[in-house]
């Protein structure tokens, strides 16, 4: 499956890696060191600037989708579930450039389009690595 994203064609796990290097540099920006790692379950291990260390497993949407039950476009997120839970989830809306952090995602997630906003992104990044 190809996915067009910012006028690009990328398949699905060009999408995955887009989002994960998203997170990994908006991390990176607020003084949170990243190590991107490839195990099931965990795509980005992080030190704090406080010193603690957080394994986050990021999902990325490529855009919205307008849910016919509700009327708003939403962003979905799916977890297959593994051995490794990570402390973190990174929700990454990839057409906007945005993206959420929340602690449990169950195996589908559906937030609402609205709630990727700047002040948002910035209030989840604190609420989780500081």
């Amino acid at each position: 499956m190809f996915i067009v994203v910012l006028g690009l064609v990328m398949d699905n796990e060009s999408v995955a890696r887009a989002g994960e290097y998203f997170v990994a540099q908006a991390l990176e920006a607020c003084g949170v060191r990243v190590v991107r790692v490839d195990l099931s379950g965990h795509d980005l291990w992080c030190r704090t600037v406080s010193g603690r260390l957080v394994s986050v497993q990021v999902k990325t949407a490529s855009r919205a989708r307008v849910d016919p039950e509700h009327h708003a476009p939403r962003y979905e997120f799916y977890d297959r579930g593994g051995a490794l839970r990570p402390d973190v989830y990174g929700l990454v809306a990839l057409d906007i450039g945005l993206m959420l952090f929340d602690g449990a995602i169950g195996r589908r997630k559906n937030i609402r389009a609205s709630l990727f906003t700047d002040g948002g992104m910035r209030e989840s990044i604190a609420r989780f690595f500081y």
